[in-house]
């Protein structure tokens, strides 16, 4: 995986998408997020407070998720991204449920990074469990 500036910008972008999906960002989605990202990309958390300010103006002026999905796709391995795709379960399940339209950015997100249908069930099965 390459741990470009832009790829951490684009997959923050894509966490803040799945939080405000529901309408509702809360301080839970935001620390997951933080955390995601410390842990995901190896930055700190003067970095991570920076990308996360970039990410809410990007998806603030974005049009669609393609933009930040496809340069995701180009910079993950396939196994990168199914460890993307539970980071990303982890910021729709975080309050405890899974919204609707989060789940329906999620299935949007794994279609546009190549993630096999399976594989997004067998992600999703495992976080109902972990629940």
């Amino acid at each position: 995986m390459k741990d470009s500036k832009k790829t951490i910008l684009n997959a923050c972008s894509l966490l803040i998408c799945i939080s405000k999906a529901d309408d509702i960002i809360t301080n839970d989605e935001i620390a997951i997020i933080e955390e995601i990202l410390i842990d995901f990309f190896n930055i700190d958390q003067t970095e991570v407070k920076q990308v996360i300010k970039s990410g809410f103006q990007s998806v603030e002026q974005s049009v669609d998720i393609f933009q930040f999905s496809n340069q995701i796709n180009e910079s993950f391995t396939y196994q990168d991204k199914i460890d993307f795709l539970k980071c990303i379960f982890e910021v729709g399940y975080i309050d405890g449920e899974l919204h609707d339209m989060e789940y329906h950015y999620i299935k949007k997100i794994s279609y546009l990074l190549n993630i096999e249908r399976d594989d997004l069930i067998n992600v999703k099965l495992e976080f109902k469990d972990y629940i």
